[in-house]
């Protein structure tokens, strides 16, 4: 549904948030899949209202902005060659974060079920623990799709 190979990465260099932003932009820009506005709304949208995550076993952010950005529906996945420092959502702290989405939905309804989607993933710690497993992007894209697609099918 939303999984992209071409928008999922492993083992990135990007060394901090803008670098993780800023490279989000680029890939979605080159695919016409967000608007020239995208890459500034992300920027301020992480600044004015943070989304690193502090979860059990993993640290993730869940990036995104408003639908007038989007061009269609899709998940971009980073996983970075190191952690990167985001704002906690919840005390505005550094947090390191391993892993980092990229909601791209220019539909705001379905913002909702793909955060609620994205909640169930990272509360399988079967999940987390292969996702901190893979050793390449070839997995980590068959994870994340064989993990969405079974969602999208058990919800119909």
């Amino acid at each position: 549904m939303y999984i992209e190979k071409d928008l999922v990465f492993y083992n990135e260099p990007l060394v901090n948030q803008n670098q993780i932003l800023d490279f989000m932009a680029d890939k979605l820009e080159k695919k016409n899949y967000v608007t020239k506005g995208f890459r500034e709304a992300v920027k301020k949208r992480e600044e004015e209202f943070p989304t690193g995550l502090k979860l059990k076993g993993m640290n993730i952010a869940i990036v995104h902005t408003e639908a007038i950005f989007s061009k269609t529906e899709k998940l971009v996945v980073i996983k970075p060659e190191q952690s990167v420092t985001f704002k906690n959502i919840e005390d505005l702290k550094p947090l390191e974060v391993n892993l980092v989405f990229g909601l791209i939905l220019k539909d705001s309804q379905k913002h909702l079920e793909v955060l609620q989607r994205i909640g169930q993933l990272l509360q399988d710690n079967e999940i987390i623990q292969d996702i901190q497993e893979v050793n390449s992007q070839r997995e980590l894209v068959s994870l994340m799709q064989q993990y969405f697609n079974e969602k999208e099918d058990n919800s119909l």
